[in-house]
């Protein structure tokens, strides 16, 4: 996984992961428009793009909940494109074994200061090593706060594990 980890392919995800951030179009619709506006890109590294983009949507949540741990700055005071940069390459530490952590941290740093944020590669870096660092014991909230950490474990919104849990104690009351 060495040419197609590019920086070139992460700063398409950056942009898919900020258009979506400001409500500018559903994540189907983009992902088949950069991916078609793309259709040169050699298919390993549009399936790198497709991977990483998706998994980052599908994992916001949890992603989230590790950034407020590991970095002095909370989510959501970040700026945009280092918050969306740290989120898809938390991400390929966690989920991509194929992608050395190195790899991630180091074009991460490269991508920030491409954008514009050179001041903040040393974050980004701090950041990114230490979840890499940490990730064979990622903090969950306390299990005795059952709809926190579901919701965090299966980066779920609180409000859909309150309507399972609903669900299941009504089919537990049904079953008796």
């Amino acid at each position: 996984m060495s040419d197609h980890a590019t920086t070139d392919t992460r700063e398409i995800i950056v942009e898919i992961l900020l258009s979506l951030e400001k409500g500018q179009d559903f994540s189907h619709k983009l992902m088949k428009a950069v991916l078609d506006k793309y259709d040169y890109l050699d298919p390993r590294e549009k399936a790198f793009i497709k991977r990483v983009t998706e998994g980052t949507i599908e994992r916001q949540l949890e992603l989230d909940y590790y950034l407020d741990r590991f970095s002095s700055v909370p989510v959501r005071k970040m700026k945009p494109l280092i918050r969306c940069l740290l989120r898809m390459s938390t991400y390929q530490i966690l989920y991509m074994d194929a992608v050395p952590d190195s790899a991630v941290c180091n074009e991460a740093c490269k991508l920030a200061a491409k954008r514009g944020f050179r001041t903040l590669k040393g974050f980004v870096n701090a950041v990114l090593r230490n979840i890499s660092r940490s990730k064979e014991q990622m903090p969950l909230p306390d299990p005795k706060d059952t709809v926190k950490y579901l919701s965090i474990k299966y980066s779920m919104p609180e409000w859909i594990v309150n309507l399972w849990r609903l669900h299941m104690a009504e089919k537990e009351r049904k079953h008796f």
